[in-house]
């Protein structure tokens, strides 16, 4: 993504490794969306967080992560592999 920092380019190549591993869906939320993720590292407005290239690749994979985990259901309405 050519609109990225280096640090959000390190940031979402560390996200997509952890979205391939799997990892838990919260630990996942927290990591990508918690005070330490590059997204809040700049001054940005609500607006400019929710549209930024960053912030929509960690949300689909966040998203993508929960419905294989069955925390969240996908376009369809069911929920993947038993959940909840």
């Amino acid at each position: 993504m050519a609109q990225l920092t280096q640090e959000e380019d390190a940031f979402l190549r560390r996200a997509r490794k952890k979205s391939a591993e799997n990892a838990d869906w919260f630990e996942f939320e927290d990591f990508a969306f918690g005070s330490r993720s590059p997204l809040y590292s700049k001054t940005r407005s609500h607006k400019d967080v929710l549209t930024h290239p960053l912030y929509v690749a960690l949300k689909d994979m966040w998203l993508e992560l929960g419905v294989r985990q069955g925390k969240v259901k996908d376009a369809s309405g069911r929920k993947a592999r038993g959940g909840r």
